[in-house]
């Protein structure tokens, strides 16, 4: 399946938002000191007591005031408005309506919550009984001695044994989800085609301070090598058209991940979809 320009996946996302009354776009994050957050619909101070609403669990929650960062907080919630606020601008009421006729023929995952027309990969959960469906951006992996993405499954030429890691920046994926088996959705292509959906793999990470770590490329000095990464088990099934559903069958328990192709022939120079796991 084809894939349109970028500005079309803006509006996707908007129809999906309003597909699902907009909860996602309530989402806000109050930054605690220690760097940590948490997701929430609302707040309010209390003397020295901060109740908020959690978008995780569905109640309300509080923490001493003192625990939050407010100059972080009112940072990322400044930047996150005006980033939607200027992704709306470029959206006209046109067209959305244009769009939302589109998508009436495209895959249902939930009431009134569908998958968009020109792939990619998401992931769906419920959070306070409302299903959420979070789309997943590529993102770039890393050598650890800054060669490129190519070396995930090559080694450089090896003057004496080593082990390379095949890394992911930062410590912790923008995308999260709060469920241990969230129901994750595939439409990719490359040159060949449709990748078929038993080509994905789930892979847990590994945290290594501002990083994470996806594959270690170990180098003899015989010039033999291996890889090693941790595959959970899953299985694909086709949902429909070119859409695939990948069914995690362990629990996804709290930490990092990352969806992978993994397909005969393939060298894994592709792209990594990753995200997060939370209590």
């Amino acid at each position: 399946m084809s894939r349109v320009l970028n500005r079309l996946a803006v509006v996707t996302l908007i129809v999906l938002l309003l597909g699902t009354q907009a909860f996602p776009q309530a989402v806000k994050r109050l930054i605690l000191t220690d760097g940590s957050f948490q997701t929430v619909i609302e707040w309010k101070k209390e003397g020295d007591r901060l109740k908020y609403f959690s978008a995780e669990r569905g109640e309300w929650e509080e923490l001493p005031v003192s625990l939050v960062d407010w100059k972080a907080t009112d940072e990322w919630n400044s930047e996150r408005d005006k980033s939607t606020a200027e992704e709306m601008k470029q959206v006209t009421a046109e067209e959305v309506a244009a769009r939302k006729e589109a998508m009436s023929n495209t895959p249902l995952v939930a009431p009134e919550l569908r998958l968009p027309a020109e792939g990619g990969v998401f992931l769906l959960e419920e959070l306070a009984g409302k299903p959420v469906l979070s789309k997943i951006d590529a993102n770039k992996i890393q050598a650890n001695n800054s060669t490129g993405k190519n070396m995930l499954r090559k080694s450089i030429i090896p003057i004496a044994s080593q082990i390379q890691t095949i890394e992911l920046k930062g410590a912790a994926a923008k995308v999260r989800v709060h469920v241990p088996l969230p129901a994750i959705y595939v439409d990719m292509d490359n040159d060949q085609g449709v990748i078929p959906g038993d080509s994905f793999r789930i892979v847990r990470l590994e945290r290594k301070k501002d990083l994470r770590v996806l594959a270690k490329n170990r180098s003899s000095i015989t010039g033999a090598q291996s890889v090693t990464e941790k595959f959970l088990l899953s299985r694909a099934e086709k949902f429909s058209g070119d859409w695939w559903k990948v069914i995690p069958l362990e629990d996804l328990t709290p930490g990092e991940y990352a969806i992978v192709i993994s397909a005969p022939g393939d060298d894994g120079n592709g792209a990594v979809w990753d995200f997060g796991v939370d209590k």
